[in-house]
Order: C-alpha cells, then structure tokens, then sequence
C-alpha cells in the first residue's frame, strides 16, 4: 500500500470523525506516575498500561475519576497535581464531559504572561485557542554533561529543539517536534555505533567537534517525529506519522521497544469495554545512510503487529503480542493488513520465511504496594530439541520478569523496581539479514540484541514536589561473535553464519546463553532535579 492511498483514507475518515486527544510522546516521569496512582488506589481507569504512550483524555479521565472516588490522602493528590499539571491544556480535551467546579484546582490559571503573549499558562510558552483551532508551541533544552569514571572521559550532552500540537475542528489533532543534538557516547555505545553504523534511537549523523573547546568531540544528529490522528468511530482511532512505540510494563521491552530510529507507520487503536487492540504497520529501513551514501535511497523492509490487551481485573492485566518483518521487492504485502489474522498463517499462504515473533506479557498490582510484572517472547521453538538440553540453535524466546515496590519500606514516594531480561542466541535474527527484527541497523525489541542476561535495579525518590532524586544500577552478560562467526547476540547478522565444527559443518548444538566472547556490562547512575516550574528542570 502506497503513502498516498493512505493518507487519502485519512483525507475521507477526518470528515467523519468526532472528538479526540493527541498522545503523550515518550515521558518517564508520566509513566511513573500513572503507575503509582494505579498500585496505590488499586484502580486501572481502564489503561492498558502495556500500550505506551498514552492518549491525553484516558489519563486526564483516569486522574479525574480517582480525585472523585478513591484519593484521599494528600500525598496522593500530589501525584496527581504533577500529572494533570504536567499537561495544562488537558481540560480542552475533557470539558464536554466533566464539571468544571470539580476540576477547577487541576485546570491551568490563565494569566498576563511575558509581553502579553508568552506563557500566559503554566509550561505552554505560546498558544493559540480559536473556535474550532488550538494549537500549543514549545521549546525544548537539554544540557547534560558528566564523566565516566571507568575511562575518566567527560561526556554531554546538548539539545535544542521545539514541540507543537494542536487540534483542529475537534475531529483531527496533530504533532510534529525537531531536536538538534550534539553528544558524546559512552565506551560500550560507542563500539555499537562504530560496529552498526548508526547512533541508538537517531538515523543520519555527523562528526561533532567543538570549536570553543579542545578535546571534546561527539556526534550531531537531527530528530523529527510528527502525526496526523482522529477517531474513526467512537472506539476506534487511527494515526499516521513517523515516530515509535513501546509495548510493555518494563524498563525494557522484549516486544517492541523505542530503541530504534522514527519510522513511517499507520496504527490504529480499537478500545471496547476492557481490551485495547492495536495495529501497527511500518516501512523500516534495512541499512544506514552511513552504509550506502547520502544520495542513495534507503533499502526498504516492512512491519506488521498486532497486541491485544485485556483488563481482567483493575489489578490484573494480560497482553498477546504479534509481530512480523518481512521484505518484498514489490512493496508492502497486502495481506497483512488483515488486522485480526495470525501472521504465521499468512506466511505460510504466500509461501515467504518472513521474521515472525509471538508473545505474551502481564501485570499484576497486589496489596497497593507492589506490581508484578514480565513478558515471554518467542521467536522459534521445539519441543523435542529442548527437551533434550542440548542447547539447539532454534530455540530461539526470551523472558522478562520485573517488581515494582511502591513507598519502599514505608517511606512515602521511594519506589523501587528490579527487573531481570533473558534472551536466547540467535532471537530476532533470521537467515536473512534484511528481516532481522531490527530499523535502521537497530534492533526494534531489547537494545542489547540476543545472547544475553541482564539485571536492572531503579529507584526513584521524590521527598517533595520540586526535588526528583534517582539511581539506577545495570549489570548485563551477553555473548558476542568471535572469529567470524555469529554467536547470536549481533541480530544484524545470518543465523546462518554459525560456527562449525573441526569438518567444516555449521554447528546445530551447544548454543547456551552468553556462548561467543562473553561481554559484561556494569552500569550505575545518579541523578537529582528540581523543577522550576512546570515541565522546566535542573
């Protein structure tokens, strides 16, 4: 299917479309909140939590609901204040449906502003409300700079950009964002740019170095995302545009992860009752400008997934996940677009040995302090071989398995959360270098690749509303590729290039997790904020 005949299906649907909400782009502090309102108060809003990222009315609702019925305390509606906060045009997405007088504390206070037109409210430095146009425009900065005491290198970080949203008619809302960046890596992210060509979640690149100060030197890179979206019906929305997702409850997600580089994608979201079902269909790109020129066009691969989640409970959620990578020569392969159809199925009818992946994921919210969470990919698999313990290179699955403890031993707003990744050799890789799961050189699930365990501990403390204190530690084991050959942790190559024995024959057996030159990665961070005001930090 051809941009053009999509984005005509858009022109057609907008015509018939009623009210909607943009998405809330990539926000840790967001995701945090929300999960800790739905531990505390034992209550999901009917948010399907696994779906990153948010629409703006659910959470808006979500929050509105639990602030009537459940919150009670002060530190609660903390929480909430933050988050309603954080996205001070909220209430122009919910007011047909709520009473004013009860939402009047959350809802942003209009005032004069900086020469009578900039940040006349809270965190939007200018904004446009029309009958039947708004629109919101704002300025991104991020400076970081630190050292890694592990090769005493001084590392930064510098970003300049914009944002701008809005929403027309009240049937199509919009997004678009441009970021300029000039970073340094650490060791480890360096050797993985040096050996995949490509910059982690970014696509072209340059050379940085700085011409005020000697010895620092990095990489400068471009970012744009930008969607166009409505409601087809009252509970299906469609969306298109370039960007990412997540889908998980994890730090990292072995399903579909916003590690990679912005691709062109059409997703739809149907949410009935307690399921959300969504499709996604991509074009991604099976090499890097940095591989094949500026003024050559990108090898084109393709993307189909389907995740259906279901509310059991307001503590217990589940979630099936299908996804499949596939190239053809003639575009993209139109059966499957069927969005309820079993991708192996279609395989197997159109005779391909295309890259398909299936899952399940779940979450479960306990005793208001705790959240059990994980997901089991899998890739490949049989039985028989697996039984027999011999480490046989096509069984190829993965688990995650992650706890999340709110008010950690009684201390109010210290959580925690561990999380341990498993990934077999060879998982997301094909024989085929172009259908690895991967865009742009970068794998699309776990940023590490295959052939790996890994063990993450976070903890966040926010003694008060402004002060954000956070600490991370990362110890991960991977195998990688040695003499030529592929041990399974690079997806990028043929699972085809495998070791062979003293006789020349490729190897079957003997593929455990972390064969190949074993790496260790040890990772730990620090960090402190204090918000200035809304959404500005130091």
């Amino acid at each position: 299917m051809k941009p053009g005949i999509l984005f005509s299906i858009f022109l057609f649907l907008a015509n018939v479309v009623s009210a909607q909400s943009p998405m809330i782009m990539n926000d840790q502090q967001t995701d945090h909140i929300v999960d800790r309102l739905q531990i505390l108060t034992g209550i999901n809003g009917n948010i399907h939590s696994s779906l990153k990222y948010y629409d703006l009315e659910s959470i808006a609702e979500f929050g509105l609901y639990i602030n009537d019925n459940v919150i009670t305390t002060e530190n609660e509606k903390r929480d909430l204040r933050l988050l309603l906060n954080k996205y001070p045009d909220w209430n122009y997405f919910v007011l047909d449906s709520v009473d004013y007088n009860k939402i009047s504390e959350f809802s942003p206070k209009e005032k004069k502003g900086f020469l009578n037109t900039f940040y006349k409210s809270s965190s939007s430095f200018y904004k446009i409300n029309k009958k039947g146009f708004f629109m919101k425009v704002d300025p991104v900065i991020n400076f970081k700079a630190g050292k890694d005491i592990s090769s005493s290198q001084n590392h930064f970080q510098n970003t300049r950009g914009f944002k701008i949203s809005g929403l027309l008619d009240k049937k199509i809302y919009f997004y678009t964002s441009l970021f300029e960046t000039q970073r340094s890596f650490l060791p480890h992210i360096e050797k993985r740019i040096e050996r995949d060509r490509a910059i982690p979640g970014q696509g072209y690149y340059k050379i940085y170095k700085s011409s005020v100060l000697k010895n620092i030197t990095g990489y400068d890179f471009l970012n744009a995302q930008a969607y166009i979206g409505f409601n087809v019906t009252k509970h299906l929305s469609a969306q298109m545009g370039h960007g990412k997702f997540f889908i998980g409850n994890g730090i990292r997600s072995l399903f579909l992860s916003d590690y990679s580089n912005n691709y062109y994608y059409l997703k739809f979201d149907t949410k009935v009752w307690k399921f959300q079902y969504r499709n996604i269909y991509a074009e991604l790109a099976s090499k890097t400008r940095e591989e094949i020129g500026i003024d050559t066009i990108l090898p084109k691969k393709y993307m189909a997934g389907h995740y259906l989640s279901y509310n059991i409970s307001d503590n217990f959620q589940i979630g099936i996940f299908e996804n499949v990578v596939f190239t053809r020569n003639t575009g993209f392969e139109l059966q499957y677009l069927n969005p309820v159809i079993l991708y192996r199925t279609v395989e197997q009818f159109v005779g391909g040995a295309d890259n398909v992946l299936v899952g399940i994921d779940w979450k479960y919210n306990f005793l208001k302090r705790f959240s059990f969470y994980g997901q089991f990919l899998l890739d490949e698999f049989n039985l028989n071989y697996l039984k027999q313990g011999n480490g046989w290179w096509g069984n190829k699955y993965g688990f995650q398995m992650g706890l999340k403890y709110i008010n950690l031993l009684g201390i109010d707003h210290l959580d925690f959360q561990a999380e341990h990744n498993f990934i077999r050799p060879y998982t997301y890789s094909h024989r085929e270098k172009a259908n690895s799961y991967s865009h742009y050189n970068q794998p699309l699930g776990h940023p590490l690749g295959a052939n790996l365990e890994e063990s993450i501990v976070q903890i966040i403390y926010q003694p008060q509303e402004k002060i954000l204190f956070k600490a991370k530690f990362l110890y991960a084991m991977q195998g990688e590729d040695k003499d030529g050959f592929s041990y399974g942790g690079n997806i990028l190559e043929s699972n085809e290039n495998r070791p062979v024995d003293k006789d020349g024959n490729v190897l079957e057996d003997g593929f455990f997790t972390g064969i190949g030159a074993k790496r260790n990665i040890t990772q730990y961070s620090i960090n402190a904020s204090y918000m200035f005001f809304n959404n500005y930090y130091w």
